[in-house]
């Protein structure tokens, strides 16, 4: 109901840098700089960056299970009691730089799931990945991993772990949200110009920008990668250790399938 002052201001800014052109991934950048972080201490993303703005709470609208709420008799979106930060025009505008699959009234707590159809993976690099832990001495695990929330860091507030259960799988290898969808990036996206995929420089301004969202990203993965195999780390070793994780290229002629990120 009421303000913070210094994040309304952030997040206000932000906004108007979104329509002035600024790529989402800028943003977060800057948020991090400045010590911004979630409710659970977690860093933001350029997901939960664009979920934060796109909410319809900013400019003042309520909305229920991804609907805006409207009045009856006249159609016009019902307001909140509290203070917006900007206004129901800048709210649009922003909206309209965004793919409609990254709005708030698309993902937001709350949206209505479609009926008959499963939740769709929360992080982006779910189904993925393989475990490559061994089960015994020469075998490798080989089991999806799928993504977890964790509140133990900062730096990784989701992790992804082998699924193992009943006597299928490890189930104990893991490895942090944040390295592995850092690693992704720099597999598609190589400095340099470097690299086994060549994708058309118009995916890349909009994976690099925000403006690409999260069901895009995850068919560009799968139209690349087999799947990305993880290696086991060291216990107690707190380094973002990119080795870990290694890319099978749907091109395994064009590149060998154990050469780590750079």
């Amino acid at each position: 109901m009421t303000l913070r002052p210094v994040e309304a201001e952030l997040v206000r800014k932000a906004i108007e840098d979104r329509i002035g052109g600024m790529p989402v991934n800028a943003i977060a950048r800057e948020w991090y700089r400045l010590g911004l972080r979630g409710t659970r201490g977690g860093v933001h993303n350029p997901q939960t960056v664009t979920q934060i703005m796109t909410a319809p709470r900013v400019c003042g609208y309520r909305a229920n299970r991804g609907e805006l709420l409207l009045d009856p008799d006249t159609r016009i979106p019902v307001v909140g009691q509290w203070e917006p930060i900007v206004n129901p025009e800048q709210w649009q505008a922003l909206c309209a730089t965004f793919a409609a699959g990254s709005l708030y009234m698309h993902r937001g707590s709350g949206a209505p799931r479609r009926t008959g159809e499963k939740a769709g993976p929360r992080y982006l690099a779910s189904g993925f990945l393989r475990c490559g832990g061994e089960t015994k001495p020469g075998q490798t695990c080989g089991r999806k991993m799928g993504g977890s929330k964790s509140s133990r860091s900062r730096r990784s507030p989701y992790n992804y772990i082998c699924n193992g259960a009943a006597g299928r799988g490890c189930g104990r290898c893991a490895i942090s949200g944040p390295l592995v969808d850092d690693a992704i990036e720099r597999f598609l996206f190589p400095e340099g110009g470097r690299g086994p995929v060549r994708l058309p420089e118009s995916i890349r301004e909009r994976w690099k920008s925000g403006d690409m969202d999260f069901d895009e990203r995850r068919k560009v993965i799968a139209s690349v990668f087999e799947c990305l195999v993880i290696r086991p780390g060291v216990k107690g070793n707190r380094t973002r250790d990119y080795s870990r994780v290694s890319p099978v290229w749907k091109w395994a002629d064009r590149v060998a399938a154990s050469d780590p990120v750079a």
